[in-house]
Order: C-alpha cells, then sequence, then structure tokens
C-alpha cells in the first residue's frame, strides 16, 4: 500500500510539470505575436521553477518539454525541432541549468526544514517528558508516603492502636492504593493515546458501562448524590476497558472539581448515542471549555495530575465520536459525549436456538 501510495506521489508530480509546461506553451502560442523569444524563454523558466520546487526529477523533465516545446513551436524554423541559430542552444541550457539549481536548493531547505522539524519533536518530547516526571511525581509520592506511614504504624507494636484506629489506618491504605492505582492507569492510558487507539471494539450495554464504573468509583462517590437516567435497551460499538476508563475519570473530575448532585444520563438522539455526565458546582471558568481537555490542564486546586479529562478526549476520538464541555443549567459543568449509533447486529441464529434451549 505505502509502495503504491508513493508511486502515485511522485506520478503526480511529472503530471504537475508536464502540465506546467503545457500552459505554458498555450499562453505562448495565444501572445507569441506580442512577445520577443527572450520573452517566450522566460515563461518556460517559470514552469521550470514550478516544477523543480516539487523535485530534481520534474525539474529534468520540466526542462527537457520546455526545450523541445520552446524549439518546436516558436524557434524558426517554427513546428520543426530543426535548430537554425546556434545561439538558441545556449538557452536551451539555461533552462537545464536552472532546473537543476532550483531543485538542489529546494531539495536542501526541504532536508533543513526536516532537520529543523526532528529537532522541535525532540525538544518537545523531552519537555512533555520533563513534565510527566516533574507533575506525576508528586502524585505518586503522596499516596506512597502515606501508605508507608499507615503500614508501618499498624506494624509497630508501641503504636497501641484500638480496633477502631486500626480500621480507620487500614481503610486510608485501601483509598490510597486505589488512588494510586487510578494514577497508573491514567499514565499507562495517555501512553495509549500519544501511541494511537486501535479500540478492541464490542458491543456493550451502556447501563453496564456506567454501573462499572460507578462500582470502581464507590469509596469516592460515598456521600455523593448521583442520579442515573439512562435510556433502556441501549448498546455501543466500543472498547469496554478504555470506554469504562474514560467514563470514571468523567465522574472523578464531577467528584473532584464539582459538586453533589452529579447525574449521568444516556440517550440515543438520531444517529448517535449522547452520554452526560453533570455536576453542580462552580462550573468551568469562560473560555476554558476546551482548554481543560489538553494535558496537565486542571480546572480548579484539586490533587491531580491532569490527565483524566485528556484521556477521555482521546479515548473518544479514537472511537468516532466527540467530547464537549459546556455550562449546566444547574450552574456546574457540563461533559457531553457523544458516539455514532451504528447498528447493532442481529444474534446468529444458531446462538438464538442455543439459548432458547438453555431458557428453562
Amino acid at each position: 500500500m505505502a509502495v503504491t501510495e508513493n508511486r502515485g506521489g511522485r506520478s503526480g508530480t511529472y503530471a504537475v510539470a508536464a502540465a506546467a509546461v503545457a500552459v505554458v506553451t498555450g499562453l505562448g502560442l495565444a501572445v507569441y505575436v506580442y512577445l520577443e523569444m527572450v520573452d517566450l524563454a522566460m515563461l518556460y523558466l517559470v514552469a521550470i521553477m514550478v516544477a523543480a520546487v516539487r523535485g530534481r526529477g520534474p525539474a529534468l523533465l520540466a526542462a527537457s518539454l520546455s526545450v523541445a516545446a520552446y524549439n518546436f513551436c516558436f524557434t524558426p524554423p517554427r513546428f520543426t525541432l530543426v535548430v537554425a541559430d546556434a545561439r538558441h542552444l545556449v538557452t536551451f541550457a539555461v533552462m537545464f541549468v536552472t532546473g537543476l539549481a532550483i531543485s538542489t536548493l529546494t531539495e536542501r531547505l526541504r532536508r533543513r526544514e526536516a532537520e529543523v522539524r526532528e529537532a522541535t519533536v525532540r525538544a518537545r518530547s523531552e519537555e512533555l517528558r520533563s513534565s510527566i516526571l516533574s507533575v506525576v511525581s508528586h502524585d505518586l509520592r503522596t499516596p506512597l508516603a502515606v501508605i508507608l506511614g499507615a503500614a508501618t504504624s499498624l506494624r509497630d507494636p508501641a503504636s497501641n492502636l484500638d480496633a477502631g484506629g486500626r480500621e480507620e489506618l487500614l481503610d486510608t491504605v485501601v483509598q490510597e492504593a486505589e488512588r494510586l492505582e487510578r494514577v497508573l492507569a491514567n499514565l499507562l492510558s495517555m501512553t495509549r493515546v500519544e501511541t494511537g487507539l486501535t479500540p478492541a471494539r464490542e458491543w456493550v450495554p451502556v447501563e453496564e458501562l456506567v454501573g462499572s464504573a460507578l462500582t470502581r468509583l464507590e469509596r469516592i462517590l460515598a456521600g455523593h448524590t448521583v442520579e442515573v437516567d439512562l435510556e433502556r435497551e441501549l448498546a455501543v460499538s466500543v472498547d469496554p476497558v478504555l470506554f469504562e476508563h474514560a467514563l470514571v475519570n468523567l465522574i472523578e473530575n464531577a467528584v473532584k472539581h464539582g459538586a453533589p448532585p452529579i447525574a449521568v444520563r444516556a440517550r440515543r438522539r438520531a444517529d448517535e448515542v449522547e452520554i452526560v455526565v453533570e455536576d453542580s458546582g462552580a462550573g468551568l471558568p469562560a473560555g476554558t471549555e476546551d482548554a481543560v481537555f489538553k494535558m496537565f490542564a486542571r480546572a480548579s486546586s484539586a490533587p491531580g495530575v491532569g490527565l483524566g479529562l485528556a484521556i477521555v478526549r482521546g479515548v473518544v476520538e479514537a472511537h468516532g465520536g466527540r467530547v464537549i464541555a459546556e455550562p449546566s443549567d444547574a450552574g456546574g459543568a457540563r461533559f457531553r459525549l457523544t458516539l455514532p449509533a451504528t447498528p447493532q447486529p442481529a444474534a446468529a441464529p444458531e446462538a438464538m436456538a442455543d439459548d432458547e434451549r438453555a431458557a428453562p
């Protein structure tokens, strides 16, 4: 496939070279009586320059066609390939040298641009790596320090902890371990987003995806009111692991940066499935609706790396959907996620027969 596309691109550049010479020849024939021979030659130099920008091969082709067309159409005797005046040979040589010179300079400029682009990418990658290490180190170190402190207290026989104290420390260890797991999951997901996602799709009920995400956040959602309103028998073709993680990030974002009640809704609208996560907090600052989806962007001072919403956008777009942030009617933030509503394939007759036989 790559070879075919490469050949197609090369043939296109040669076609441009030939077309440029044809256009100049037609123009020259139209204005032949008004121009001197040197003016006609300059027109062909323009065609050669246009072709030379596309490479040495097209430049040589354009120069060759220009020499042939100029000699055939304009130098006496016209409409023959006879060169009656030796001075025209100098003109032909200038055409070839111009094409070679411009194509060589263009190739050098392209090589230089490629080197500059590569250096810029390396610099950005190094900057991104440093930023990730700087930001993430804090979010990794904090839960580890809490876990280490709690575990040390639990192990120390001199701590004289009662049953309630031990239970509280154990809860702290579990909470911080879950927080650490979410940070690591975000880092892994961000790596996949940056390197290009290929979702392993399967048909999953939206109710199952939302229920699984809420279960994973059960400890964080303790004490929060969550209103769930999902259309019945609504399913989407997604990668269940990736998409559940995106929903987890959206709901966790509403908890961290918003206020209860939190609403999760899903509906089918025309040819799309819409999933909405909405909170009743202070909302997003004006003008930040798109910026919150960038890496390391944070909507408030709540702890976090700032990768959650960037992962949401990457996962949703990998599924052919889109996600937008907007003010909610309750004054908080609303994240509206839409996916193409592709038709769900019918169950195979054999599978349906097996289900009927298995039914009591």
